[in-house]
């Protein structure tokens, strides 16, 4: 009597049927392929927006009297790095003889470094000080460009307008006919004077 031995064989075979029926029964479907149209492409660089002669005029303008407002503070730091230079110079002279000049060198050196702290802090309240001054008067008109541009683009039917100073070495080769940067800067100019 072997009813048993019979059956087991029979087991494993069942069991991966069991398992496979489930991977059979789902449905494939074909792959979806979405057509792509044409699109209408073009840039600008807006590393001209600041050019004195052919840039944004409001951008210019703002540039300019940044660079008047910051003229006194630029003239301090030069100031105080000359210094810096002259102190440099004696310190190079006294070298040449140490030991009789080194109550000399060690306040030169004093000097240096601290005049070398002011300026290092000068500089930096400058740059913080002049950063947000570009922030408050630049932010707005960096605004109005961003809805100008859009405007621009929808006007022209441009499907994807770039900003090549912003891609760098990533365009590789452009025609220069997709160049619409004088376009816009004009566009832009004729509506905000």
């Amino acid at each position: 009597y072997t009813p048993m031995k019979s059956s087991i064989p029979f087991l494993p075979a069942l069991l991966a049927l069991a398992l496979a029926a489930p991977l059979t029964a789902q449905t494939t479907s074909a792959a979806v392929v979405k057509t792509v149209e044409p699109v209408r492409l073009a840039y600008v660089n807006s590393s001209a927006f600041l050019d004195e002669q052919a840039g944004i005029k409001q951008l210019v303008k703002v540039a300019q009297g940044l660079e008047l407002e910051f003229s006194g503070t630029q003239s301090e730091l030069s100031l105080l790095n000359e210094k810096l230079r002259t102190i440099v110079g004696e310190l190079t002279k006294l070298n040449a003889d140490p030991v009789a000049n080194a109550k000399a060198m060690a306040e030169q050196q004093a000097a240096g470094q601290k005049l070398q702290q002011e300026l290092q802090g000068k500089q930096q309240a400058a740059q913080e000080a002049y950063n947000k001054r570009v922030q408050e008067l630049q932010a707005p008109i960096a605004a109005e460009i961003g809805k100008e541009i859009g405007a621009f683009s929808k006007e022209r039917n441009i499907d994807l307008l770039l900003d090549l100073a912003k891609l760098g070495e990533a365009v590789l080769n452009a025609k220069p006919e997709l160049d619409l940067t004088t376009d816009f800067v004009k566009f832009y100019n004729t509506r905000h004077p």
